[in-house]
């Protein structure tokens, strides 16, 4: 599990990122996509889950659907390829999502220059962390409006847009 949740309303300067899975039990970390390949090679997850709330905002809460299409996003986040996976169809919303993100999943993603082509992340290098940082920087998102971000010291949001975090506030990727 990679998870990060919120001591104070200050977000940390820097994002702790693992670049191996090797002792993340407990700790509050993401791990960069080399990682995730890493973790799958020794522990063949089929789903992941993604959970973020915000103090006063709405909750995100997906699993990836136990199809073709919910395949395609485990083997993207879990660096087994880079083809950008279709976003509606590929995910359940679980019972306390009242996202707006979900349920414009045709709205997601950007890829060859063009804003919501359906797809989860986005089509070219992220803004800092190169191509590891997959699971954090632009997991799902609406250009302008709902995003999955986590963008060090500068951008933390869940299902919203530059917005600040408060304490308790949380984003927490699960396999399964």
């Amino acid at each position: 599990m990679s998870s990060l949740v919120m001591q104070s309303s200050t977000p940390p300067s820097k994002l702790p990122v693992k670049t191996s899975y090797r002792g993340i039990s407990n700790k509050q970390v993401f791990l960069t996509q080399s990682a995730m390949k890493e973790l799958r090679k020794h522990m063949h997850f089929t789903q992941l889950r993604f959970h973020c709330k915000k103090k006063g905002g709405r909750t995100f809460h997906v699993t990836t659907a136990a199809n073709s299409k919910g395949g395609a996003v485990v083997q993207y986040f879990s660096g087994q390829t880079d083809v950008l996976p279709t976003s509606c169809g590929s995910f359940v919303t679980m019972n306390d999502d009242n996202s707006k993100l979900a349920r414009a999943c045709s709205k997601w993603g950007y890829e060859k220059g063009s804003y919501g082509v359906g797809k989860w992340g986005h089509g070219v290098l992220s803004h800092w962390g190169g191509d590891q940082d997959r699971l954090y920087d632009h997991v799902a998102f609406v250009g302008g409006n709902y995003h999955w971000l986590i963008w060090e010291g500068n951008r933390w949001e869940c299902d919203d847009g530059w917005v600040g975090v408060s304490p308790g506030d949380f984003w927490k990727v699960f396999v399964r």
